[in-house]
């Protein structure tokens, strides 16, 4: 195996194991949430989201509007890391799901919490030390009304 492929392999191992760790903070669901269900694929008429530029990103879907707003793209190991979503249908509070997703150059490396909600959502999120360096996304798949939504935003965490 050339230097390369073993340092490439070696990298990527080590992003599975962080995502492997990672989670979100919040252990309660929000009050009147249901069990989590099966995400449902987008059909038509959606809207990718825009760039995560200024620490929010907006997309939209069959006529749901999906808003993530984080703290920041350079996370600090350990300390937490707010993000709060909002979800609208028609200008109105729509029911929704939401699960996180961990991405390494563009791959799902982890799945992780799952909540349900009426129009808004809070959490913090606390960033594993194994994560420092690695260019990753992090992915907010929202499902409501028959749409689904994958809101990504790049971090970079920082010691």
């Amino acid at each position: 195996m050339s230097g390369r492929a073993a340092r490439l392999l070696s990298g990527s191992t080590a992003v599975l194991l962080l995502a492997g760790g990672c989670g979100g903070s919040s252990k309660s669901r929000s009050p009147g949430s249901a069990a989590p269900t099966a995400p449902q694929t987008t059909v038509g008429g959606s809207t990718p989201p825009a760039p995560a530029t200024s620490g929010t990103v907006t997309g939209s879907s069959r006529g749901v509007t999906a808003t993530l707003h984080a703290g920041t793209h350079h996370p600090k190991v350990g300390r937490g890391w707010p993000l709060r979503f909002t979800v609208t249908r028609a200008g109105h509070a729509a029911r929704a799901s939401l699960s996180y997703e961990y991405l390494f150059n563009g791959q799902v490396v982890a799945h992780r919490s799952h909540y349900t909600f009426n129009g808004r959502f809070s959490d913090v999120f606390r960033w594993p030390s194994s994560a420092v360096g690695y260019p990753l996304t992090f992915r907010a798949v929202i499902v409501s009304g028959g749409a689904t939504i994958d809101l990504d935003y790049p971090v970079q965490v920082t010691a």
